[in-house]
This record gives structure tokens, sequence and C-alpha cells, in this order.
């Protein structure tokens, strides 16, 4: 009987040898193979090698719990060690909250992982995943081996972490005690969605309480800044109407809003139509009903939600005490506010401008100059001979110079002479022909159609062909 036992005891152990060998060769296995914790496999979805040719993902697994390989799902080269201290044990799954101040090295050793080992970890994921992205409130998720002895690869298995909306990015130990690392995609459904209604509060928040996401809601206002003053034109009463995309997780929860398809703004006896257009090279801007551009040459204000606190022409200055021409307007805002560039142009002036303060002036072509003046701080890069680019953050509001408070005065020049900012009008810089018009002519026409017929919740996105 005892021989018996210890030959059963051999072919047992011959089996198991045989098992690793053919699995060592099968191909460089990943212990831990981005942390997958329960459920997460059918959660997340393996980028495909032509995405990520480098690091090609592999779908997310439950960890192998039992020696034996068909004990749990198993993807390729995916083993343990007979030594593996979880072969007859599962793993911690921990999630690790990001404070002010951290640092992901700071949260492994929290979690009890060894310095080493973090920085080993960590420089393997530095391949997918940017650490210094890291912000206050993220979740760091880990598996860690309950309890390790010298012969083990280490405590620490795995993290994972979200990369963006539509990605995860971790690292998985390795056979040799290294670590690997990988993305991998969540599997989300594009879907249309709509909002409309009347202004009663402000534009902004009757378009959050009528469920637009807060994103689509500032790039909604950001496509008309170049025709409409928010702070003179909008009243109560007016209307809104957008169309975006947006994406939806397995739950049915909204984890991104894309593009806007479609934006009108009814003001007054004025309404404004515009059209998301897609170009050949990839290249998305947006037109009216017939073609022509939104971006206009200058933007009427350079700064969001700020408030007109005084107009263009003679006033009494509030500091000086006599009536003084007001070459611009002013926009009071909280100090910090970003300023953006009002058109594309070169910097001809950054710095200290007497009773101006803190000051940038731009140059837009062979007419126009912009100024913006009391700024509180100017841009990292801004210095005269930098070009920037029309929306470009270039300073922060302030109260630097003669001022009263945090405002942003903004001037426009025309041939080196001032003119009020509120009554110069331009042109659209761009306009469709041929078959790019063609083009957005029928994506237009789709567009009308769902307006008119109604657009049920969840429809597929409007995609015209070329």
């Amino acid at each position: 009987m005892f021989a018996m036992g210890r030959n059963r005891s051999r072919q047992a152990r011959r089996r198991r040898r045989n098992r690793y060998a053919a699995l060592r060769h099968a191909a460089p296995a990943l212990i831990v193979l981005g942390l997958a914790c329960a459920g997460a496999g059918a959660a997340y979805t393996a980028v495909a090698p032509a995405q990520q040719a480098k690091h090609p993902a592999v779908e997310p697994v439950s960890l192998v719990v039992a020696v034996e390989p068909d004990a749990a799902p198993v993807a390729p080269g995916a083993v343990r060690l007979p030594s593996d201290p979880l072969a007859a044990g599962g793993p911690i799954e921990a999630e690790a909250q990001v404070v002010s101040g951290d640092t992901l090295s700071a949260v492994l050793e929290r979690a009890g992982v060894a310095k080493e080992e973090a920085a080993r970890s960590i420089g393997a994921l530095r391949e997918v995943y940017d650490p210094r992205t890291l912000r206050d409130g993220d979740t760091v998720e880990l598996s860690l081996a309950p309890d390790v002895d010298e012969a083990a690869p280490g405590r620490l298995l795995g993290i994972q972490l979200v990369k963006s909306y539509d990605r995860i990015a971790g690292v998985g130990r390795t056979l040799d005690g290294g670590f690997a690392p990988y993305e991998i995609l969540r599997p989300l459904k594009l879907e249309r969605a709509r909002g409309k209604g009347e202004i009663k509060t402000s534009l902004f928040v009757d378009g959050v309480d009528a469920g637009v996401p807060v994103k689509a809601m500032a790039s909604f206002i950001r496509l008309f800044s170049f025709d409409v003053d928010f702070q003179r034109d909008v009243k109560e009463g007016d209307r809104f109407d957008i169309l975006y995309d947006r994406y939806v997780d397995h739950d049915g929860s909204v984890v991104h809003s894309g593009d806007i398809l479609y934006a009108e703004l009814e003001i007054g006896k004025r309404r404004i139509k515009l059209y998301r257009h897609e170009y050949a090279s990839g290249q998305i801007k947006y037109f009216n009903e017939e073609g022509r551009g939104n971006r206009k040459a200058l933007l009427k204000t350079p700064i969001d939600g700020a408030r007109m606190s005084s107009g263009f022409g003679r006033r009494r200055h509030p500091i000086l005490g006599y009536t003084k021409m007001h070459k611009g307007v002013d926009f009071a805002a909280p100090s910090g506010t970003p300023i953006k560039a009002a058109g594309d142009g070169v910097i001809v002036k950054a710095g200290w401008n007497g009773g101006y303060g803190r000051y940038i002036r731009i140059r837009h072509g062979n007419t126009y100059d912009t100024a913006y003046a009391h700024l509180r701080k100017i841009g990292g890069g801004i210095r005269p001979g930098k070009r920037v680019e029309q929306g470009q953050i270039i300073g922060y509001v302030g109260s630097s110079g003669r001022s009263t408070g945090p405002h942003l005065h903004y001037e426009i020049l025309k041939n080196g002479g001032h003119v009020n900012p509120r009554q110069v009008r331009f042109q659209s810089a761009e306009a469709l022909s041929g078959n790019e018009l063609k083009q957005f002519r029928r994506f237009r026409d789709q567009v009308d159609a769902q307006i008119r017929n109604g657009l049920p919740p969840g429809d597929a996105p409007l995609v015209a062909k070329r």
C-alpha cells in the first residue's frame, strides 16, 4: 500500500510538472493580469493588438486560486508558480483613495508594499500611464498577497487605475518577479442625447437642469461666443436646443459626453443654428445652415462666465475722480479666472504697463490689436514675439495697477485707434465648398429631420457617409 501511495504521488507530481512546463512554453506568463477584481472580466474588454502594438492587452481574468489550472478561467500564459503562496488562497483586493499631495509611491507604501517593489511596479506602469496625472479623489485598485515568505515573489500582485473615461491601465506580476504593463478598454455604448428648454435663470444653469452634462453645456456656450454677448444679449424666455453624443457603461450610467452635433440658440427674434462638420482629414469644426464657420477673427468675450461691469465710452474714473474716456470694456470676475486670447496673433507686449498693471497686447494681422489689463498673473511662456492661438489661456484676472477690484479690462484697437468691442462685427473666416459642402448638407438634413420628428433617447449616432 505504501509503495502504491508513493507511485500515485510521483504520478501526480509528474502531471503537475508537465502542465507547468507546457504553460511556461506557451507564453511569458503574467501571474496577475491587471488586478481583475471580481466581475472585472465582464466589465472590460481588451485593447486590440492594432491599438496597443507595444503592449498587447489581454482579457482581464480572476486570479487562479488553486494549483490545478482548471480551477479558474486562465488567459493564455497566466499561471501560478508551485511556490506561489496564493496557490491555496485568494489575494487581497483593496482600494486606496488618493488624497491631496499623494504620490502613487506613497499610496502603495501605505498599503504595505515595500519601497523597492513599489518603485519597480511604478516604473513598469509608466509605459502606459503617467503617475503625475494622479489627482485628489482618484482610486487605485490593488491586489496583494495575504502572506509572503522569502521565497515568494513579493506582496504586490498588481495595480489598476482609470487612465481615461474609456481605458484602464495597470501592471501585473510576471513569473520572473517583475511587472508587466497593460491597458484594457471599457466597452461603452455611444448614444445620441438631446437637451432643450427655456432660459429662466441663466443659459448654463438651465441647460444643466435640462440634463445636459456640464462639459457639453460649456462647449455649447463657447460655440456661440463669437456672436453672442451672454451678459447683454441673452434674456429670460430665450430658448436653447442641443444634440450631443454621450457614452454609457453596461449599467446605463453616463461616463462621458462627446461632441455636440447640433446647437441652436433663440435670442428674441434671432435664431442661430450650428452644425458639426468633420473634414476628410478628421478635423472637426462648426458651421451655420449655409456652411459658414462659427469662428470669427476675434472673440467678443475673452473670458468665460464674467459679468460686464463697465462699457466703452466717457465715464467718471473710479480712482482718479474725473471724467475720462474708457477705451475698452471691463469684465468683473474672481481673481485667478483664466483669460483667453481673443484671436490668433503675436504677442507685442507682456509685462507691467503703468496704470494698466500687468498687461498683454496681441497683434492680429495688419488691422487689429487686442489688449488685456489689470492681470494677476501673465501665463507661462507668454512673452513678446510668441505666437498664440484663439482661445489659448494667456493670463489670469487680477487687480494690478489702478484698479478697484478683480476684473479684466479688454480693448480692441483698429489701425491703432480704440473701438468699442461690442460694436465690432467680423465675418466668418471660413466657408465650406465642393465635396465638403455636400457632405455638410447631408449631415445637416439628417439633423433637421431628427429635430422635426423628435429624438427617442439612446438612438444611434448620426453619421453622414462620404
